[in-house]
């Protein structure tokens, strides 16, 4: 499968900003509106650079990026056009979010996939990244995305949530991540087991983490995925499951936080 990705770098102008810098000719600063691409910009963006061959729909238009599915020759693939403008009202004015920015939430995203690809971690393989565009794997069939965990019926919910977990902890001990907003909204149901998906706000876990901060997301996650099961009677310790998250893995240098913030965080 092809497609491309752009290093990022805030010193250097990317393949997209040199495409929106032509478009601007010699204006310059208030004389040239800024506006929200369109299905078509994003079609015609994509496959200019090489992140897809097609762009059939837009699937989904969230709080910071549009979800569209494409194609790369004859594979269905997802594209994420990280936007410009954050809602409607935003375009009177406020919360408009610079290419840069863009085009940083975009490599980040990238990348975290691809460290918890490369961990085990069962999420979309990302494939190629252009300025605010990034590709990854379609988790789906015949070109639709696979059904939130939330609303389907499990016949062995026991053991899926067993696999949940054990992605989790890879991800969380071996590619040194929490994801922050994990729940049945962000785990799809595919090939008869679970995906972990929306990782741009997930936070890093290293010598320099707010350990306290780590314990809180974990604590709420974990509490999170453990609600999707309530309905199947299905009981777990939170703190026990936490505990062994941390002992899993926990930076040498911050191994005694919890006697510098007072004990085990509870909410």
């Amino acid at each position: 499968m092809g497609g491309v990705v752009e290093k990022f770098n805030p010193r250097k102008a990317s393949a997209l900003s040199h495409k929106r810098d032509a478009s601007r000719g010699d204006r310059w600063g208030k004389a040239v509106d800024i506006s929200e691409i369109t299905f078509e910009d994003v079609k015609t963006d994509a496959i200019e650079f090489m992140l897809a061959t097609d762009v059939i729909y837009q699937a989904k238009a969230g709080k910071e990026a549009s979800i569209f599915i494409a194609r790369w020759m004859e594979h269905p693939i997802l594209l994420k056009a990280y936007r410009f403008w954050t809602t409607a009202q935003a375009q009177k004015g406020k919360g408009f979010y610079a290419p840069g920015k863009m085009a940083m939430l975009a490599a980040r995203e990238f990348d975290i996939l691809m460290e918890c690809f490369k961990a085990g971690v069962h999420v979309p393989t990302p494939i190629g990244r252009v300025g605010n565009y990034l590709t990854m794997r379609l988790i789906g069939e015949n070109g639709l995305p696979a059904p939130q965990l939330r609303d389907v019926d499990l016949k062995n919910p026991e053991s899926v949530l067993d696999q949940i977990l054990d992605d989790y902890l890879l991800m969380y001990r071996d590619a040194h991540w929490v994801h922050g907003d994990l729940s049945g909204y962000n785990i799809l149901w595919w090939q008869e087991r679970p995906w972990i998906i929306d990782v741009p706000q997930a936070y890093r876990v290293n010598a320099w983490a707010d350990m306290k901060h780590v314990t809180q997301l974990l604590r709420r996650d974990i509490r999170n995925v453990l609600m999707d099961f309530k309905s199947y009677g299905i009981r777990r310790d939170l703190d026990e499951i936490v505990e062994i998250f941390l002992s899993e893995y926990t930076p040498s240098n911050l191994e005694h936080y919890d006697e510098q913030v007072g004990g085990f965080v509870h909410e």
